[in-house]
């Protein structure tokens, strides 16, 4: 395997990856959601996570008020990111917004998969772990659509309580088998990059009228991303281990 197959993480989402705030602390993240459970309860959802005391019905709420939050976070900055109508800064500002765009779609992300009960992207010393890695890529996956990250992310949540077959559930957990849904996702990736470049040098033509066009099109397609990788959890939960024993081999057979 060649170093590009050993790297998942696109440039953009490494590096919007360090700006501050994007980690987020897991047991923090729970404990302030949901604030009014008693010590007991609030340390069974840190160990075994939300969905061992809630429903999905329930999950799906605060994983929707989640969205909506961050949804409103990232629109205002990127509200004041469109502001600049200066040629010799449009180009910096549209760079800084797509950065933040993805950091904030990374912050989403996690604060979702922790309602859901996902484990931390990060080890004890704040460093992006490999399965953190192949996780960012996959929340990102749905979030723009590719059914194929819905899949793996069944896999990797239902992976080790399933009664597929060890054999092929090793086979699917190398890097190899991972790799070519890592480059479809980042393929889609590259294609978001791209159209937000586009929009970002578009709306900052014009101070306020950009400001408002930014923010508009960021609050349009950031919470139906988040809504996208709802679903995909929340599908997760339900899913029977026939469901599973198919995402495997939707993982093993993407091209």
């Amino acid at each position: 395997m060649n170093e590009q197959e050993d790297r998942f993480l696109p440039d953009v989402v490494s590096k919007a990856i360090q700006l501050p705030g994007v980690k987020v602390d897991r047991k923090a993240f729970l404990a302030k959601t949901f604030s009014r459970l008693d010590g007991t309860q609030l340390a069974q959802i840190v160990e075994q996570g939300p969905q061992s005391l809630y429903g999905t019905k329930d999950l799906i709420k605060v994983a929707n008020r989640v969205v909506l939050n961050d949804t409103e976070k990232s629109t205002a900055f990127s509200f004041m990111a469109g502001l600049p109508s200066n040629p010799a800064v449009m180009a910096g500002t549209a760079t800084a917004d797509i950065m933040q765009y993805f950091a904030f779609a990374v912050r989403m992300a996690q604060e979702v998969a922790y309602v859901f009960g996902r484990p931390s992207i990060f080890n004890e010393d704040g460093a992006l772990t490999d399965a953190g890695q192949r996780e960012v890529m996959l929340y990102l996956g749905s979030m723009f659509g590719i059914a194929a990250a819905n899949s793996g992310l069944m896999f990797v949540s239902r992976g080790l309580g399933a009664t597929a077959s060890k054999k092929l559930m090793q086979a699917a957990l190398t890097k190899t088998a991972w790799y070519p849904l890592m480059k479809k996702i980042g393929t889609a990736i590259g294609l978001q990059v791209t159209k937000k470049t586009a929009s970002s040098l578009v709306t900052k033509a014009v101070p306020i009228i950009g400001g408002i066009a930014s923010g508009g099109l960021t609050f349009l397609t950031f919470r139906p991303m988040g809504k996208k990788l709802i679903k995909a959890f929340s599908a997760t939960l339900q899913a029977d281990d026939q469901q599973f024993i198919e995402a495997q081999n939707v993982i093993v057979s993407v091209e």
